[in-house]
């Protein structure tokens, strides 16, 4: 039920996708999802949780390790970065359809959030950037606090975008970039978001500098 639901989210969005299509798709009937999850909010809420609640345990367990490695000092702005796209990136790679399904329905749930989401990323997504944000903060102490929280809000969204388009890009391109280039796109954008940080202000008292 859940793998279906994931599928459907995916494609369609939460809105687009009926509890009557989802339980044709699993083969289950619709008894099922009120017993098992009472209502379709309740299932889009599982789909994402399960996945999300582990891909943060895993990142965040990389991230305690990395700065065990420092002692007092934060890890390497690249590091700490790869650590917080790879697993995304790897998930999406995952053998199987799951990985990039649900990838696309963080991607929609960013871009078009709504009540439902909202509280899940509050508890499940927000904590775990605000730990990342706190720790590239101290990489880049020479952007005000608004000048930072731009570029953070600028390095999370393009995270997510690259990921929900990478299976496109040779259309996208023209053919000029490959589809699906994993270890491509995950390089350059650890590149582009260290430059993100590292490039001094140009954006001061209203005008461009």
């Amino acid at each position: 039920m859940l793998d279906a639901a994931e599928r459907l989210f995916a494609a369609r969005g939460f809105h687009g996708v009926s509890l009557r299509e989802i339980t044709g798709s699993a083969q289950a009937n619709l008894a099922a999802v009120n017993y098992h999850f009472d209502d379709k909010e309740t299932l889009y809420r599982e789909v994402i949780l399960r996945r999300i609640r582990p891909l943060n345990r895993h990142r965040l367990t990389l991230l305690d390790e990395a700065c065990a490695l420092t002692d007092a000092l934060p890890p390497p702005l690249e590091k700490i970065i790869r650590i917080l796209a790879q697993p995304l990136f790897d998930l999406h790679r995952s053998p199987g359809a799951g990985g990039r399904a649900f990838v696309q329905i963080l991607a929609r749930a960013l871009t078009d959030p709504h009540a439902i989401t909202h509280p899940i990323f509050t508890e499940e997504y927000t904590p775990a950037l605000t730990r990342f944000g706190q720790l590239i903060r101290r990489q880049a102490p020479q952007l005000s606090p608004e000048e930072f929280l731009w570029r953070f809000s600028f390095m999370v969204g393009a995270l997510h975008h690259t990921l929900a388009t990478l299976h496109q890009m040779t259309i996208l391109t023209r053919g000029i970039c490959r589809n699906d280039d994993y270890d491509g796109a995950l390089t350059r954008f650890i590149a582009h978001s260290v430059a993100t940080f590292q490039t001094p202000p140009a954006f001061t008292s209203g005008s461009i500098t």
